[in-house]
């Protein structure tokens, strides 16, 4: 009996020691009590709440939100707790003297060896610094939408007036710099846009506006778009449509994606070869377009960085071409967020095929849009 006390009290003493060790805030409550009180709270807790132990022992934690009470993530607590089930949410909660902090909170329920509640434990991270720094990061994206982008759009605008001979004759010298100029413009625009893209996606704000519309149309506004590349590179366009089934999809984001293939295909493409750009029915409801080039293929190693973000192939010719790194990646959100798929096939040195494929507007699957 003695030595079994003995370990117990050992078990609790290092447990205890523990819990005052991590540097993250611990509450535990007792449901069993009216009002699920505190009965424990660790040091780190005070530290981060600026309370003293006296003012928060017997209190619901529901203080530390003050006035704040409008939170989703309040109610979404309410209901783990209700259901006795686990939650990690973010909420904002303010200290002693009224300034707020950002908790990112674990609420986990504790049960004795019969199932029965007999308290809550809440795991509390400041997360403020966090979100200070994501707020900074926002403004800088508000920075560049409009303190970057719009003037550039104007100078382009002013380039391609000079560059299309509407402003009058420019000798050739002149001509060439223009040139330069405006397809260094383009380009710093593409990154803008590229950029905000990216951010809008990973920020969960990316929202689709969805039309009916042929894979043929798609295709062929595409093929309008980049012919103006393609005679540049002197690679010629091929197309390949063997469905008419209608699809429902964002058509100004699908039209970036098939564009973002497209031109990547042009780049990597030799002289007087030829991109093909395709469009099938795949099974019963699933339509997929692809696009084919006759270059140089990917290195199986290479293929897996494809798909993420700031990553390019490691060659001279993406040096070459030049490239954000967040094309392909836009692109795959983009699929993905129609409920999509994107991939590529690729054998070195035969060239490469760069495919995604979408559900037909009547398909019975449902699509996440």
């Amino acid at each position: 009996m003695d030595s079994n006390c003995a370990g117990k009290n050992e078990q609790l003493l290092l447990f205890k020691r523990a819990v005052e060790s991590v540097r993250n805030g611990i509450c535990i409550t007792n449901p069993r009590l009216p009002d699920n009180p505190i009965v424990y709270v660790n040091d780190a807790f005070l530290e981060m709440t600026a309370y003293q132990r006296h003012q928060v022992i017997g209190r619901n934690c529901r203080f530390l939100q003050r006035d704040d009470r409008d939170q989703v993530a309040i109610e979404n607590i309410r209901e783990a707790i209700r259901a006795e089930q686990p939650i990690t949410t973010i909420l904002r909660n303010y200290r002693r003297d009224g300034s707020i902090f950002w908790n990112e909170l674990t609420v986990s329920p504790v049960h004795d060896e019969n199932g029965t509640l007999i308290n809550f434990v809440g795991v509390q991270n400041d997360i403020s610094a966090r979100k200070e720094a994501e707020k900074r990061v926002s403004e800088f994206y508000s920075v560049i939408s409009h303190e970057l982008r719009t003037p550039l759009t104007s100078i382009n605008g002013a380039l391609s007036v000079i560059a299309d001979g509407s402003a009058g004759k420019v000798n050739p010298q002149v001509m060439r710099m223009v040139s330069i100029a405006l397809e260094n413009s383009e380009r710093l625009i593409r990154l803008i846009s590229d950029i905000l893209d990216w951010k809008k996606i990973e920020s969960g704000k990316f929202k689709l506006n969805t039309a009916n519309i042929s894979p043929e149309q798609l295709i062929d506004n595409v093929i309008a778009a980049v012919k103006p590349l393609s005679a540049s590179a002197k690679v010629s366009l091929k197309k390949e449509v063997s469905t008419a089934a209608e699809l429902s999809v964002d058509v100004d984001r699908t039209l970036q994606v098939l564009t973002n293939l497209v031109d990547n295909a042009i780049k990597f493409s030799p002289t007087e070869s030829t991109v093909t750009i395709s469009a099938e029915l795949r099974g019963l409801d699933t339509v997929r377009f692809s696009v084919k080039d006759q270059g140089d293929g990917i290195a199986p190693d290479q293929l897996d960085k494809l798909f993420k973000v700031f990553q390019q192939l490691d060659s001279s010719d993406s040096r070459r071409v030049g490239g954000t790194g967040l094309g392909l990646s836009i692109s795959r959100s983009l699929v993905e967020l129609h409920g999509g798929q994107i991939g590529v096939d690729s054998v070195l040195g035969q060239g490469s095929t760069f495919w995604f494929e979408f559900y037909t507007a009547n398909s019975k699957v449902t699509q996440v849009i």
